[in-house]
Order: C-alpha cells, then sequence, then structure tokens
C-alpha cells in the first residue's frame, strides 16, 4: 500500500480500459504513474461486460451453428448445452484476461492501489476502503476513469433473483423458461438474442419504433425481422408502466403508443435502459468539477473545469465503449506528457452489436447526413453475393452499406449487418480517419474469397458500379 501523500506525476481514478490503458501509456511517456481502483483492474468491461457476454454469445453461436453442421455434412448426434460448462469457460476467459492486466501494470511498474479514490481541490486522492479513509497520494494531474453503471429506475423493484441488471443476469446459473427485457438496444439485444439461441422465450419492450433506435434505419429492421423468424418477440413503441414480483413470476404492464395496456409475464426481467455515469463519491463538488446532463464536462484535450484533472470514457458521455475509452485515456497522457495528441473524433468510433447476424457501424447514418446538410449518395452490397458468405453458410442475411458525400466522395459513414462485420469496421475506421473516397476503397485491392470484398463491391455501387450484382 502507498504511504500518504506521496506523490505522482498521473493519478488515474478507475481501472477499466479506460484508465488502465492510460496508466500504460503514461508509464510508456516516462510519467511516474499511480492507478487507483476500487475491485479489480479491467473495470465493467473484462468482469461485467464486454468480455464475459462476448464469451457467452460465441458459445450460443456454436450451439447455432452444431444444430446446422449436417448442411457442411457434418453428421452429430444431438447437440445439447451445458450452462455451467459455458458460465466456466466464460470466467476462465475472464480470469486469464484479468492476470494479463496485473501482469502488464507490474512490467510497466504501475503502482496499483486498490482502493476508492476520491480527489481533493488540492489534486490530492484520498484512498478508501469500506468508507475509511487508509491514505492518499498526490498527483500532478489526474485522470478520472470510474466509468459507468447500469440505469436503474427506482420505480422497478430490482430483487436480483427475478428482476435483474445486466450483472445479475451474468450471473444466473438455470436458463429461464421465458424472459422479459425492457430496452431494445445493444445489452438489450445482444442478451435477447442469447437467451432466445438458448431456448429462451424472449419478448424485447422497445420505447422506440425498432431496436437498435439508433443504427441506420434498414440495418435495424433487418434485424429485427431475422431474430424475429427465430422466435424472438418485439413489442416496439411500447413502455413499461409498472413491474411486480408475484408467486416466483415477474408481471409487466405495458402501455402501447395508442394507449392499449396489457400485463405480460414471465420467470424473469432484464432491465435494459442504458448505463449512468459513475461520479458518487468522486469528490467532484467540493472540486468544482463541471458536469453537464450528469457527465463530466471536458474540452478538447479531455480536461475538466479544474486546471490538471482529466476526464475519459463512460464518465464523459456517449460514446459508452470501451475502445473509445482507451483512445480517450492515450489522447489525454499525450497532452499531459507535451507530446503531440490527434483529436478523437466521437463519429469515427466503430460500434459493433455481437448477436447474429452482427452489427456494425461507424460514422453518420443517412438520416443524421442529411439532417446536417450534406448531399449524399450510396452503396449496398449484400452477403448473398459474397462468395465467402456463400461457402461458410452465412449469406441468409446482411450487407453493407456505405454513404459518401455527393460532390468529392469523402466516407460519411459505413453500416454493416452480417457474419463477422465486427473484423471488418476496424479497417474502415483507418479509411475514415483517413478522410478516404468511396473511389479510395473501390480501388483498394482486397483478397478473394474473403468477407471482406463486400466492403470494395459497396464502394463500387456508391457509384453504381457494383461488380458482382
Amino acid at each position: 500500500m502507498s504511504t500518504p501523500e506521496r506523490e505522482f506525476d498521473l493519478v488515474i481514478v478507475g481501472g477499466g480500459p479506460g484508465g488502465y490503458v492510460s496508466a500504460i501509456k503514461a508509464a510508456q511517456s516516462g510519467l511516474k504513474t499511480c492507478l487507483v481502483e476500487k475491485e479489480k483492474v479491467g473495470g465493467t468491461c473484462l468482469h461485467r461486460g464486454c468480455i464475459p457476454t462476448k464469451s457467452l454469445l460465441y458459445s450460443a453461436y456454436l450451439y447455432h451453428l452444431c444444430k446446422r453442421s449436417h448442411e457442411f455434412g457434418i453428421k452429430t448426434s444431438q447437440v445439447e448445452i451445458d450452462l455451467a460448462l459455458i458460465r466456466q469457460r466464460k470466467d476462465a476467459v475472464v480470469g486469464r484476461l484479468h492476470n494479463g492486466v496485473r501482469y502488464l501494470l507490474k512490467k510497466n511498474k504501475i503502482e496499483l492501489i486498490e482502493a476508492e479514490g476520491r480527489i481533493t481541490p488540492q489534486k490530492t486522492v484520498l484512498l478508501l476502503k469500506e468508507g475509511k479513509e487508509i491514505g492518499a497520494v498526490r498527483g500532478k494531474n489526474i485522470i478520472l476513469a470510474t466509468g459507468s453503471v447500469s440505469a436503474a429506475p427506482s420505480w422497478i423493484p430490482f430483487d436480483k433473483r427475478y428482476v435483474l441488471g445486466s450483472d445479475e443476469i451474468l450471473r444466473m446459473e438455470e436458463l429461464p423458461s421465458s424472459l422479459i427485457i425492457s430496452g431494445g438496444g445493444d445489452i438489450g439485444v445482444e442478451f435477447g438474442y442469447l437467451y432466445n439461441t438458448l431456448g429462451t422465450s424472449v419478448t424485447v419492450v422497445e420505447m422506440k419504433g425498432s431496436i437498435l433506435p439508433f443504427a441506420e434505419r434498414d440495418v435495424s429492421a433487418i434485424l429485427q425481422r431475422t431474430l424475429a423468424r427465430r422466435g424472438m418477440k418485439f413489442l416496439t413503441e411500447t413502455a413499461v408502466e409498472h413491474v411486480a414480483v408475484r408467486d416466483g413470476r415477474v408481471d409487466v404492464e405495458i402501455k402501447t403508443k395508442a394507449g392499449q395496456k396489457e400485463v405480460i409475464t414471465a420467470d424473469k426481467m432484464l432491465v435494459a435502459l442504458g448505463r449512468r455515469p459513475l461520479t458518487e463519491g468522486l469528490g467532484l463538488e467540493e472540486t468544482g468539477v463541471a458536469l453537464e446532463r450528469g457527465f463530466v464536462k471536458v474540452n478538447e484535450r479531455f480536461e475538466t473545469s479544474q486546471s490538471g484533472i482529466f476526464a475519459i470514457g463512460d464518465l464523459i458521455g456517449p460514446p459508452l465503449l470501451a475502445h473509445a475509452a482507451s483512445q480517450e485515456g492515450i489522447s489525454a497522457v499525450l497532452q499531459i506528457a507535451g507530446e503531440e495528441a490527434p483529436p478523437v473524433d466521437p463519429k469515427r468510433v466503430p460500434s459493433v452489436n455481437y448477436c447474429y447476424p452482427q452489427v456494425a457501424s461507424m460514422g453518420l447514418t443517412s438520416q443524421a447526413a442529411e439532417e446536417k446538410g450534406y448531399e449524399i449518395k450510396t452503396g449496398k452490397f449484400p452477403f448473398s453475393a459474397n462468395s465467402k458468405a456463400i461457402l461458410s453458410g452465412e449469406e441468409e442475411v446482411g450487407f453493407v452499406k456505405v454513404i459518401a458525400e455527393k460532390s468529392y466522395g469523402e466516407v460519411l459513414g459505413i453500416h454493416m449487418i452480417g457474419p463477422d462485420v465486427s473484423e471488418l469496421i476496424g479497417g474502415l475506421s483507418l479509411a475514415m480517419s483517413l478522410e478516404a473516397t468511396a473511389s479510395d476503397i473501390s480501388n483498394a485491392i482486397f483478397p478473394h474469397p474473403t468477407l471482406s470484398e463486400i466492403v470494395k463491391e459497396a464502394a463500387h455501387a456508391v457509384e453504381g458500379q457494383a461488380i458482382h450484382i
């Protein structure tokens, strides 16, 4: 444990993908660095979010694929799931990556303090355990990276047995026969796909007109149709009015846009209504750090209203994504170290939904581009015309859509639904950061046969010149 009042060039509060990446980058930049984390390094993403959910989703995808094995000439006996082994593998993956993060901190000579951190006006970080002060460290600079927690409306009776948040459903040891999910965003859709694939009857209640309401419209529409064909039920333009647990079941009163009310019942309910920044207990009021709509307000350098105090990740607002937090942390550290730091443009942060088919997007939707005054042209190419998708049996649904500015062809947005699109979007992040045009992408050479060829074809389609349709 660090002794009180020891001074560091940088103290980071929060050890998630924003905080621990910042710490490593700071150490590489020659800064004496301390990382304060009240639970386990890796944060929500590693322990209760990105990694465990994607491990479960991959197991569900393999189960789905095994049931189709006869299509590929592979005969198997009855395919069954073992939820205990699926959860065991998930825990093993999380444990391995957690140990890896701890190793990297040690390798880079970063002091890790496992305690809660609270900042003071003197740029001191008080260290607390179970509410008791156990010491303090001082930072010439401080980065706040405490992340976010699930939004939990007070009128919903979270008993963590029948009415669950995302943390609790990850620990659920048995498959429910039925599940109601409030919220059709990324979290709700991923868990809905997961449990539907494993055999649970799933109903998703979403207030807006479609699931993934902020996605490109034809992407969310095709995803909803595809999942509905597999048995998921969607109640869109529908609000949850009341929730009650009775006799080991959950009764949910819903109200449609037309004003009709109904009570639906399930074994369990997952509340997936987004996330809110974790600002409680940080000492923001005492230090005068300004907030805006509940998030910490920062400038383009990720510096707060108080000089020398920075904030990154979910704490500062959308996009609430691990990779965004990591890049913001790197940018903040480079500026603290006096090095050149390229700006982080939220429009060039890719997002992915890992259900099947996957959804990946970056940049502006068609609607957003037109609202901003752009004249646009679009190109769209289906996976059903891609050789790798066909030979893999993955061509049933999906496409890549490129949105380009009409006059010069600069790519404004890319939206995908289909197999492994999570692996395609990264390269296009590079293309957009270099302000590539649709012509630049269409003139690049992609290997054959690969799914990546669909990107080239979609770029060709912007000019109405796709080759294979």
